[in-house]
């Protein structure tokens, strides 16, 4: 078959060979704060860019098993087959088709609730919990959802952020039990959001931008329901501000929107959900530091926010407080955000755009304000 690629100049033309999708059969991807990560139908998973890429190796993250000069795909190497990866700043997690949890990366301040500074090139595994079911990973938080939906959380306890009781600044995983059955945790900036099987969302952290979304500003160390009507479909979490999609394919954000990541010019926050105005329903969403990603029904994606280094794929490093359609793009399946860059999985290719400087992106530029094939070797 052949592929849509997107040279430096822009321009689109037909490639006879098989993109990287074709080839390798992509199943999920995920962005963290400067890596990326594919993980395979086979259970393989192929990284690109900084700590948690699989690029680190033997306790420092200056010795890397791939030059930091190389752009292609490092396979992230484990015994393990993973049916979920979760890309977070320096630190990656995973879930093995045993439904154990695995974690590798780079951390000042340990992984898995470990005090010690560590740098780990393959998955090890976590001692518990056990049957995790979905992920959540950044630099300092991390959260898992067991098969009967209860979530646990370990790391740093800033502000609440882990939403339990402990006299650990760095926890090991605990269990959250003042929350109802939940089937998706996602973190931000010391805050963590549930959604609930009912549809729910509970929030729990650091509020001083109201991405708590609980119409105030005031920390909170114990999940609190949204008080809101809508049900949710999908939840993300950026930096100081967060998305919805509810069940009719609408798009709410909160929080922070100093960058127009809420989707309109003003306010400067908001401590309760705003609609964003998009030109069809939702069906996905991603949040990345300052900025937003929809993916619309027609396979067509949306953005808005910052955009210093060309996150929103719109040709340009200009700011746009209003969602826009990101052009070149078609067809998309499913979409992911990371600290600066972003990328998508189409029917044939995997695209990224945004900050390169780490290589995330795998193409030879450094940064990429339009979207353009990942290259793969």
């Amino acid at each position: 078959m052949s592929g849509l690629i997107v040279d430096e100049r822009g321009t689109q033309r037909q490639s006879t060979e098989k993109s990287f999708q074709q080839r390798y059969s992509i199943a999920a991807i995920s962005c963290g704060r400067d890596h990326t990560l594919a993980l395979l139908e086979n259970g393989k998973v192929f990284g690109w860019g900084g700590d948690g890429s699989g690029r680190i190796a033997f306790g420092a993250s200056e010795y890397c098993s791939t030059p930091i000069a190389s752009k292609g795909a490092v396979e992230v190497g484990t015994q393990h087959r993973l049916v979920s990866v979760a890309a977070g700043a320096g630190i990656s997690l995973g879930i093995t088709d045993e439904n154990r949890l695995v974690i590798w990366g780079s951390s000042a301040a340990g992984i898995g609730g470990r005090r010690e500074s560590v740098a780990v090139a393959t998955p090890q595994l976590l001692a518990s919990p056990d049957e995790a079911i979905a992920i959540a990973a950044s630099e300092f938080l991390f959260g898992c959802i067991d098969a009967e939906g209860s979530a646990h959380t370990w790391g740093l306890n800033s502000e609440g952020a882990l939403g339990r009781p402990t006299s650990h600044l760095n926890a090991l995983p605990g269990r959250v039990t003042s929350l109802p059955p939940v089937k998706q945790l996602v973190i931000g900036r010391a805050y963590m959001l549930a959604l609930t099987h009912g549809g729910e969302l509970c929030s729990w952290g650091n509020n001083g931008a109201g991405q708590l979304g609980l119409g105030h500003l005031k920390p909170v160390a114990t999940p609190q329901p949204l008080p809101s009507t809508m049900r949710v479909q999908s939840v993300a979490a950026g930096a100081t501000h967060a998305l919805a999609v509810t069940t009719r394919g609408d798009v709410l954000a909160w929080g922070s929107n100093h960058h127009g990541q809420l989707g309109q010019a003003c306010p400067a926050y908001s401590a309760s959900p705003l609609p964003v105005a998009l030109p069809e329903r939702a069906c996905a969403i991603a949040a990345g530091m300052h900025y937003s990603l929809a993916l619309g029904e027609s396979g067509r994606v949306y953005a808005w926010g910052w955009n210093a280094k060309g996150q929103l794929g719109l040709s340009d490093s200009d700011d746009r407080p209003l969602a826009t359609h990101v052009p070149r793009l078609e067809q998309v399946q499913c979409i992911a955000a990371g600290e600066t860059h972003a990328a998508a999985l189409t029917g044939g290719d995997l695209i990224g755009w945004g900050n390169n400087a780490s290589g995330q992106i795998g193409t030879a530029g450094r940064q990429q304000a339009r979207p353009t094939q990942f290259f793969p070797g």
